[in-house]
């Protein structure tokens, strides 16, 4: 029961249905004009939509396919830098104009090994980028942190440019060696004009019809920030096209010039054509309504004379029993509903009839009509007087029936508000209008659809004619296109190509029809597993992009990139194949060329070991006796002229020798050879063994050595004590050499936030250096000037290796100096904290005495010079000395007189040293302890003699207290079993 207000005013014709039928006409004839003009919005819609669309997906594809062919290229470069780290500005230069070519887009480029750059294209205008150090630059921190993190191309901007304008920077890893031996030496970074990019792909083309907007600041799609643009544009509606790159994305947003239309163009005839209609089917229901109208006015007026005849009880049984009409009544202030039993069969409620509460009848209607109902009613109580309502009731088993309620509103003679009415099922009646509704809306479809074809018919014409325009300016595009494109149907035959496949392949349109590009372009080099792929790709309906070894016509061979994509039908199988190839054929041969001069560069390298090996024993074994020999000749009893020959040549023998050990540092240094050991070590003893080197020196030229150490200074420090005096006796000893007069000061601190971080200056009140002479101090085989060099000598090595030596040790050297005012070198050094057993790492078994115990000792040696200087060094110690001239004799010696220590020279005839030692090793022999006598000073070849089971190593030219020590070393070990 539910029910509503009633506007008597208007009402009252429709409850005698005199104008009912016209009034339902008219509502459904306006429900379906809206529905007409919202269907003609929605279709004008769409085909906007799709027009922007298919612009918009140009634009991306411009976009996404000009930056992923500039990656591409960029990072060819990467992978050439990561063959060859050490490449030299001219070389990177000159590659980078090879691999650019006409692609003016991208800016700059350039390389951080270590992450400062270092190596940068084009170098005019862009000198202050040079020496850039990420770790320093707090702007460019963090996003080159993430490249080395991520080890991935990391895409940012756009961002402003110092040199004007706006890029786009695309950031790379470079990383060398493979699996395991990967490492990261720095980053690469390319700068793409955004202006350049924009113009070549479309974006900022002014007769371009469509708005555009780019979102993805720094790749990161639609979480990024827009960069590109109206911000209306983003907030419009737009349609949306996403553009992927090997790392990140953006999205693209577009609209129509001037925004999204909102009528359509055919509105006003479209409504003139409903209102034609519409009128149409009114008039005659209108009519039918006057004539039913009169009907049942003559039915009414029969009636009331037969009820004027019967007794009013009589009249209202009759009249409810034949009507089946159910009666309720309702007092509001009690709540009580009073139902009679047809009440209860139309509501579907099974209890007694009676009082009920009016929940009762809240839950008899159906739960859509629950809410309507329910107003309708309670309005009727405020308001009072008549009420009309068609509803809905729900059956227990599931029977809809829809109930037509009548009632009034009064006040009972009590002066209580009371509300009595009837309700009675008009199911049927509600069929029979749906079904003249129906009726009525299929006469209308079918005018509508006549309107509607001789529309759409107009409207597909007109796009007919512009997708025609399309296919014409597209066909040219392709036509002209400097790419090859190769259209296929499902079964791989060409259906057409364009002038560039013919310039490329040699095969012109007609004769490609019809062919497979398999027939055409596959060759006995071709690469089956290519093929096989392509076929897999397209099989399953994917895009796929690959290179492959094609031939012309002619029959030359030309490598080709091609990118195939499948064109799907409105059922979903593929219908075309789009091939669009490009030839990389020059590429191709640049790589392999860099592939060939990587070889060579490898060969190179080889050979320069080699030979620096070579050098190393050729020069070190005649050094050996010469420095020997002198030594002995100085231990003499010599007269004051001669003694000073022989300090002369000791002299120039350690100098030569320092310029020998600054070559080979300096070579291991650059083929990453030279290993730095950690060992613990006493700093203080460290230093003034370093200061003790020099003191003498230093005391000829009547200079003061002074060190000082700072308060709070740990002991003992962990890490390579021999490189850390290496450095220091190289900056002492240049402070020194420059310094005529006055004092050199050694201030030896660490960093305030970290104990172990080293902080020593070296501070001298010598010549001093310019600016100018400061920038290249560092830089081998430099010197302040030529004079410098004639009055200090020097090979300009030793500031070169020291700095590369703390760096590997992580730290670096600083200079500050003016010219004339002296020097003040900085060393820094990162330690780490000491074992806390209290050994060194120099750690000795005993203190050898220096004489030796008694034992027998081989000597396997094929330099004669050699042989004598250790018989020399060795002739006044309690040992029984066994020479060998080669390999061989040394293993039968080891059978024959069991040797205690054998002294094993790395090169000789016969059988070398390694070779000569696993022999001996392999003999059922009390094992002797061997040591390596070598002029070879690379860290590899102490590991190879180690690694043949050698026990010590000593390299040449050999010293005689060395020598001594070492032996008294070894016998103790062999006392203790250490050995």
């Amino acid at each position: 029961m539910t029910f509503g207000f009633r506007p008597s005013s208007w009402l009252g014709p429709i409850q005698t249905r005199t104008h009912l039928p016209t009034l339902v006409t008219f509502v459904a004839v306006l429900v379906a004009s809206f529905l007409a003009e919202k269907q003609n919005l929605t279709i004008h819609d769409q085909s906007l939509r799709a027009s922007v669309q298919h612009e918009a997906s140009l634009i991306a594809t411009r976009l996404q396919g000009q930056l992923s062919a500039d990656i591409q290229l960029v990072q060819g470069l990467v992978a050439v830098l990561s063959t060859e780290p050490d490449m030299s500005q001219a070389r990177f230069s000159k590659l980078a104009e090879q691999v650019l070519g006409d692609h003016k887009e991208i800016r700059i480029l350039a390389a951080a090994p270590d992450l400062i750059v270092s190596l940068l294209y084009p170098v005019k205008g862009n000198e202050a980028v040079f020496g850039l150090d990420y770790n320093k630059n707090e702007a460019q921190r963090e996003a080159a942190y993430r490249v080395r993190d991520s080890g991935e191309m990391v895409l940012a901007g756009p961002v402003n440019l110092v040199q004007g304008g706006r890029g786009f920077i695309c950031r790379f890893p470079i990383f060398v060696g493979t699996g395991s031996d990967r490492k990261f030496i720095g980053i690469f970074s390319a700068v793409i004009d955004v202006d350049a990019l924009y113009a070549g792909t479309g974006v900022t083309d002014p007769e371009l019809g469509i708005e555009l907007a780019l979102i993805g600041h720094d790749g990161k799609g639609v979480t990024g920030a827009q960069f590109h643009g109206d911000s209306s544009i983003v907030e419009d509606n737009p349609v949306l096209a996403d553009i992927s790159f090997p790392v990140g994305n953006w999205q693209l947003a577009a609209r129509p010039l001037g925004g999204w239309s909102v009528q359509p163009a055919n509105l006003w005839s479209l409504r003139f054509a409903l209102l034609v209609a519409g009128t149409v089917i009114l008039f005659p229901t209108i009519l039918s309504g006057r004539l039913s109208a009169a009907r049942r006015s003559a039915i009414r007026t029969l009636k009331r004379r037969e009820r004027e005849l019967e007794t009013l009880s009589w009249r209202l049984k009759v009249a409810l029993e034949s009507s089946k009409m159910g009666v309720w009544d309702f007092e509001p202030d009690s709540g009580s509903l009073i139902w009679d039993q047809q009440m209860c069969d139309l509501s579907g409620y099974s209890g007694e009839p009676g009082s009920l509460g009016l929940d009762v009848w809240w839950k008899c209607l159906h739960p859509d009509d629950l809410k309507t109902s329910s107003q309708f009613f309670e309005g009727a109580l405020r308001d009072g007087g008549h009420y009309s309502e068609d509803f809905r009731v729900l059956h227990p088993n599931g029977d809809v029936r829809h109930i037509r309620g009548v009632g009034v509103s009064f006040m009972d003679a009590d002066g209580k508000k009371r509300m009595i009415g009837v309700n009675w099922d008009v199911t049927r009646d509600m069929e029979l209008r749906d079904e003249l509704m129906r009726t009525n809306e299929a006469l209308q479809h079918q005018n509508i659809e006549l309107f509607d074809g001789q529309q759409a018919l107009e409207q597909a014409h007109a796009e007919l004619q512009k997708q025609q325009a399309e296919l014409h300016r597209l066909s040219l595009v392709a036509k002209h296109a400097s790419d090859s494109i190769i259209l296929t149907d499902a079964d791989r035959k060409i259906v057409w190509v364009n002038d560039g496949f013919t310039r490329v392949t040699g095969y012109s349109l007609g004769e490609a029809i019809g062919s497979t590009p398999k027939e055409l372009l596959v060759g006995p080099k071709s690469d089956p597993t290519v093929m096989e792929h392509i076929a897999a790709h397209l099989a399953r309906g994917e895009r796929y992009h690959t290179e492959v070894l094609n031939y012309k016509k002619s029959g030359e061979e030309i490598w080709i990139s091609t990118h195939l994509v499948p064109i799907f039908d409105d059922e979903g199988q593929v219908e075309l194949v789009l091939g669009i190839e490009r030839d990389v054929t020059g590429s191709k041969t640049r790589q392999r060329e860099l592939a060939e001069a990587k070889i060579a560069a490898e060969l190179a390298d080889r050979a320069k070991s080699e030979f620096l090996a070579n050098m190393s024993h050729e020069i070190r074994t005649p050094m050996n006796g010469i420095i020997g020999m002198a030594g002995l000749l100085a231990e003499s009893d010599l007269g004051a002229d001669e003694k000073q020959y022989v300090e002369t040549i000791q002299d120039s023998s350690d100098a030569l020798l320092k310029i020998i050990n600054d070559i080979l540092d300096l070579s291991r240094l650059e083929a990453g050879q030279f290993e730095i050991s950690s060992t613990a070590f006493d700093l203080r003893h460290c230093v003034d063994r370093s200061v003790d080197l020099l003191r003498p020196k230093a005391s000829e030229k009547g200079i003061s050595v002074d060190v000082h150490y700072a308060d709070g200074l740990v002991d003992r420090v962990l890490g390579d004590d021999g490189r850390v005096r290496q450095i220091l006796v190289n900056l002492i000893g240049n402070a020194v050499k420059f310094t005529s007069e006055g004092s050199v000061t050694i201030n030896v601190g660490a960093d305030r936030d970290d104990p172990y971080r080293l902080l020593i200056e070296i501070e001298d009140s010598g010549i001093g250096i310019s600016p100018d002479q400061a920038e290249h101090i560092f830089d081998r085989f430099s010197q302040a000037d030529a004079a410098i060099t004639r009055a200090f000598g020097g090979t300009g090595l030793g500031l070169t290796i020291s700095s590369a030596l703390a760096k590997r040790m992580g730290g670096d050297i600083t200079l500050r100096s003016e010219l004339g005012e002296g020097c003040c070198f900085t060393l820094c050094l990162q330690m780490s904290p000491a074992e806390s057993d209290g050994k060194d790492a120099d750690m000795a078994v005993v203190s050898p005495a220096t004489m030796l115990s008694e034992s027998r000792i081989l000597l396997a040696e094929d330099n004669r010079v050699n042989r004598l200087l250790i018989h020399k060094y060795l002739n006044d110690q309690p040992l029984e000395l066994v020479e060998a001239v080669n390999g061989r004799e040394a293993v039968t010696l080891c059978q024959t007189h069991a040797p205690d220590i054998v002294l094993m020279d790395m090169s000789m005839p016969e059988l070398d040293g390694i070779a000569a030692t696993r022999e001996i090793r392999a003999l059922d022999i009390e094992q002797p302890t061997i040591v390596a006598l070598t002029a070879n000073a690379f860290e590899s070849d102490r590991e190879a003699c180690l690694a043949a089971g050698m026990d010590h190593f000593l390299s040449k030219p050999i010293n005689k207290s060395h020598l001594i020590d070492t032996l008294a070393t070894l016998q103790a070990e062999r006392r203790l079993g250490l050995s």
